[in-house]
């Protein structure tokens, strides 16, 4: 729950709690690619992706699992003081793969935590929520119950589901419900990625999103304001004057919105991103990450905003397992 003081729940202190020490996510990136850009769904991938994948902070595929964990530890523990760590398939779509290669991947972070190369506690998977089979929900079971923590994070980006079919996603906000119950019954946690200032998205559909992943019980949320990677179908649309963006006191106002509306007990990632430079046309307003967080915490501090304020009436979501 969110502690005293505080104005939401934040995922790395929710860690340091459970853990009793600094945790680290290290991006992992496996070579693999997306249903919506092979041409299964659909070429070109959704209109905000870069035409490399969303991961930027990762190393080549080619240095295998371990070798990029191990060459990212070196580098996390020294400067953040980390002392744990959580390995995050981050590229593209991480279970689009086959039950047996998928199988592979998770062989090899065990024998990264049994062998002590990277002090793993934990697995994050970046995939789409219609990306998901029954026998890869199985195998993270496996791996949760030999005590690791496993979370899915899987984008939704907005409950809007026209404007998704404008994104061109490909799927809607049923893949995404059916995702998410399937994976809680087997004990593994959720995260929900969402866009809060999508061109098209108001307020409600803010509100209501939040709403959704409060009676889905989801564990996790990332949010983050658009940006315009170089190369994607929304900044050519921008670079043609197609596209209007809203201002940063616009998207402070939504953070508001999605706090007040989100239960209290569902972990904050983040809500602000980061794109580099070079790779985007537009992103943040051009303002650093943490001016926009500190923006946020001045206003939920001025209009006295915390999570969960503004869940009226009560929603029953489904049991919460124990545990973090």
């Amino acid at each position: 729950m969110v502690r005293a003081g505080d104005r939401y729940l934040k995922y790395a202190k929710m860690l340091r709690d459970i853990y009793q020490a600094k945790v680290y996510k290290l991006p992992v990136s496996l070579p693999v690619s997306c249903p919506n850009r092979d041409g299964r769904l659909a070429t070109g991938g959704c209109a905000f992706c870069p035409p490399a994948g969303p991961g930027h902070e990762v190393l080549p595929d080619c240095l295998g699992v371990s070798g990029q964990l191990e060459r990212n530890w070196q580098h996390i523990r020294s400067r953040y003081s980390a002392r744990l760590a959580i390995a995050y398939l981050q590229n593209y779509s991480n279970t689009y793969m086959s039950a047996d290669e998928f199988a592979g991947v998770l062989a090899e972070l065990r024998r990264v935590r049994e062998q002590a190369l990277v002090p793993l506690v934990g697995l994050a998977v970046a995939t789409r929520p219609d990306c998901l089979p029954d026998r890869h929900i199985e195998l993270l079971a496996g791996l949760a119950a030999e005590g690791w923590r496993v979370s899915l994070e899987l984008g939704l980006q907005t409950a809007n589901y026209r404007l998704l079919r404008q994104l061109n996603r490909q799927h809607g906000l049923a893949e995404f419900i059916d995702a998410t119950l399937r994976a809680k019954r087997r004990g593994l946690k959720v995260c929900g990625q969402i866009i809060l200032n999508l061109p098209g998205d108001e307020d409600g559909d803010t509100a209501e999103t939040a709403r959704i992943l409060t009676v889905l019980s989801v564990d996790e949320v990332k949010a983050h304001a658009l940006y315009l990677a170089a190369g994607s179908r929304l900044a050519g649309q921008y670079l043609a004057g197609q596209l209007e963006l809203g201002t940063v006191e616009e998207y402070v106002r939504r953070v508001g919105v999605l706090l007040a509306h989100l239960a209290p007990d569902i972990a904050v990632q983040r809500l602000v991103g980061r794109i580099p430079a070079g790779q985007s046309v537009w992103a943040n307003w051009s303002l650093s990450w943490w001016r926009i967080q500190a923006l946020i915490d001045d206003y939920l501090e001025k209009h006295d905003i915390w999570q969960g304020k503004s869940l009226g009436h009560p929603l029953t979501p489904p049991p919460r397992p124990p545990g973090g």
